[in-house]
Order: structure tokens, then C-alpha cells, then sequence
């Protein structure tokens, strides 16, 4: 208990000790003057009735202040629980609204990305199929210049091989076997 709540109970107690002590005092009667009129009563039990009354008067004065100030701060409590809810709906409602605006930026990046890998590769497949026709163009030139220096070189060799055989005499026998080479290995000379 608070202090002021003990000094209050220790006061009262001894106030109701000394009204028990001196009752018969207290319960004398004397002439007593309400200013209108005179009465013949005992004042002490005036006194305290009328001190019992505006104690009374105060018990109920705090009780309702105490309930007043109670349903306040039940009111207040109720305000406080339902704002801490709608802050709570309100974080709840920015998180999900944050995650979408998120993954909304997520597949956006990701259907870019998706566009500017397949304009690469669009791209590539157009640059290889450009570098694979070049090759192509390449090789086949430098297969027919093969081909041409072959043939060139075939016919030059013919040529000096018969001025050889012109110029030189060969034997008959010589001649059977060369002749017997140029049938076997005639594509390379």
C-alpha cells in the first residue's frame, strides 16, 4: 500500500478510538442553536454525524473520481490496442505492398535481362553465321587456288619430264618401267 493510504487508515483509527473513548461525552445533551432555532440535542453526535457525512461525501467524491479516471484509461487502453493493431495492419500492408513493388522490379529486370540475352544472341548466331559464309568463301578459294597450283605444277612437271625424256635416251627397258610409274603414280605428276 502507498503511504498516504496508511496515514489516512492510521488517522481514522485513531479518530474512531477517541470517539469509542469519550461517546459518553460526546452523547450529552445541550441546547444547541441551528440559527433559526434552538434544539435540545447532543452536540458531539452532531459533530460526528455531520464530519461522518463529508467524510462520506469524500469516499464517494474519489470513488468516482477513481472511476471515472478508470473507464478513461480502459477507453484509453482500447485507443491504444486498436492504433498498435492498425500500426500493426499498416507495417503489415507497407511489407506486402514493398514485396510486390519488388518482385514487380524482379521480373521486370529479369524479362530485360531474357530480351537482351536473346538480342545477344540473335546477334552471335547473325555474326557466326556471317564469319561461317566468309570461311566458307575462303576455303573454297583457296581449295580452287590449291586446285589450280596442283594442276599447274602437274603440267609443268609433264612438261619438263618430257623435255627430260626428249633430251635424254632412255633405255628400253628404262622406258617400260618409267611408263609402268606414270600409270601408278600418274595423279601426282
Amino acid at each position: 500500500m502507498k503511504i498516504r493510504t496508511l496515514s489516512m487508515m492510521l488517522v481514522l483509527v485513531v479518530m474512531a478510538v477517541f470517539l469509542i473513548i469519550n461517546w459518553g461525552e460526546l452523547a450529552r445533551v445541550v441546547t444547541v442553536n441551528l440559527v433559526f432555532r434552538e434544539v435540545q440535542a447532543p452536540l458531539g453526535v452532531i459533530v460526528v454525524a455531520a464530519f461522518a457525512a463529508v467524510v462520506l461525501l469524500l469516499v464517494i467524491y474519489t470513488v468516482c473520481q477513481q472511476a471515472s479516471v478508470m473507464m478513461e484509461l480502459r477507453a484509453a487502453s482500447k485507443d491504444a490496442r486498436r492504433a498498435h493493431q492498425a500500426a500493426e495492419e499498416a507495417d503489415k500492408n507497407r511489407l506486402v505492398e514493398a514485396s510486390r513493388r519488388i518482385n514487380e522490379h524482379f521480373d521486370a529486370l529479369d524479362k530485360l535481362i531474357n530480351a537482351r540475352f536473346d538480342e545477344i544472341a540473335d546477334r552471335l548466331s547473325t555474326r557466326q553465321a556471317e564469319v561461317d559464309a566468309k570461311f566458307a568463301e575462303v576455303l573454297e578459294a583457296e581449295r580452287a587456288l590449291e586446285a589450280a597450283i596442283k594442276s599447274e605444277m602437274t603440267a609443268q612437271i609433264g612438261a619438263l619430264d618430257r623435255k627430260v625424256a626428249e633430251t635424254l635416251p632412255a633405255p628400253a627397258e628404262e622406258k617400260q618401267e618409267t611408263e609402268k610409274k606414270k600409270e601408278i603414280f600418274g595423279d601426282l605428276f
